[in-house]
């Protein structure tokens, strides 16, 4: 998927996503089915995919600080014992959490940081992006 993705969206965000997926992909790779282990396992890939292709950091305003916060909330689930619905669920929080936390930061990349005084209280896009990811993981795993 993060193969197809990365030639069918050429596109920074595309670029970004597709590394997640992909190295989300690898932390799971041999598993027959993702149970609450592996996607566990692959939120935190996707977001050290993320944080390698795209070289940034936490709080530096960037679709890393949705994707990490909630690959952490969900990792938190996991550890807990919750079921595959609590995980994601915990996930979406997290990334929002994350998202919201952009609207304090300052933005590093892109045109955003052209207007960086401009950007203040209002979220970041990209963060936005990855809360949208999370949101559509738990909506096709419910349908299950």
């Amino acid at each position: 998927a993060g193969k197809a993705m990365s030639t069918a969206v050429p596109s920074t965000m595309g670029t970004l996503m597709a590394s997640g997926i992909m190295e989300g992909g690898k932390a799971i790779a041999g598993k027959g089915e993702i149970g609450t282990g592996e996607l566990s396992q692959f939120l935190n890939g996707f977001a050290n995919g993320i944080q390698k292709r795209g070289k940034c950091r936490l709080g530096d305003r960037t679709v890393l600080d949705a994707a990490d916060a909630g690959a952490k909330r969900a990792e938190e689930a996991f550890a807990c014992g919750k079921d595959m619905k609590a995980i994601l669920d915990a996930a979406v929080e997290g990334a929002k959490d994350g998202v919201e936390a952009t609207k304090d930061m300052l933005p590093k990349y892109g045109k955003a940081a052209v207007f960086s005084a401009k950007a203040k209280g209002i979220p970041d896009q990209g963060a936005v992006a990855g809360q949208y990811f999370f949101e559509g993981l738990a909506r096709y795993f419910s349908k299950g």
